[in-house]
């Protein structure tokens, strides 16, 4: 086939277009991933505002029992940070952000075995370090807990015994994670789930088709006979 043949206006015009599209798609994929990109920052943003705010002494008041007791606006910035995640954020980010948030308001992590109420702050440094990647830093820009912590905790960087305290917390936090996935299990979360999933359906769906195909037509038929 002779190339020469092939380079036609119509084919040199088509051509055109056929760049002209590809180019104007991949410019508009761009622009989504950046408008994606900077609606993360800002709702991220919020999320490390709020992670402040509960390092603070006093910001929560406990009861008696020890159960955090939330006031209308503490509610209302949890609600507004947590669905600003849930719309906007990462899977991972929002996890993270649901553990912390429990951490910090359930008793029953409280109960756990190996719970440490300065185990927060490592879980911070999870979410600051998920954050990083999220933003664009690649795998290489990576960072361990201590340096994520270290712009606002003194000496962690290269103090041997806060590396002995990293490690500790992160065997603490996988502890109480393995723990709450017991619990699930003794107050046996996983048959209520097939219970209401799949028995309770079929048997639901068995007894509406009875009453409707069956027992009605049955009901309708000696009604019909009567009259």
């Amino acid at each position: 086939m002779n190339i020469q043949n092939m380079i036609t206006a119509e084919n040199v015009a088509l051509l055109s277009v056929i760049i002209t599209l590809l180019i104007f798609i991949m410019s508009r994929q761009a622009e989504i991933r950046y408008k994606k990109h900077e609606d993360k920052k800002v709702q991220y943003i919020k999320l490390i505002n709020l992670m402040n705010k509960t390092m603070k002494k006093g910001e929560f008041q406990e009861n008696s029992q020890g159960e955090i007791i939330l006031t209308d606006e503490q509610r209302t910035e949890f609600f507004d940070v947590g669905a600003s995640l849930l719309l906007y954020g990462s899977t991972g980010i929002y996890r993270k952000y649901v553990f912390f948030r429990e951490f910090t308001t359930n008793p029953l992590i409280k109960c756990c075995s190996y719970y440490k109420e300065n185990l927060i702050i490592y879980l911070m440094a999870d979410i600051l370090r998920t954050m990083r990647k999220e933003v664009g830093l690649s795998f290489f820009n990576s960072i361990n807990e201590n340096e994520a912590l270290a712009f606002f905790v003194n000496d962690l960087t290269n103090n041997p015994e806060a590396k002995k305290k990293e490690i500790d917390a992160r065997f603490h936090l996988f502890m109480i994670r393995v723990e709450l996935f017991f619990i699930d299990r003794v107050n046996f979360m996983w048959l209520s789930k097939f219970l209401n999933w799949i028995i309770r359906p079929l048997f639901g769906c068995t007894r509406i088709m009875i009453k409707y195909l069956l027992v009605y037509p049955i009901i309708h038929l000696f009604s019909s006979k009567k009259k």
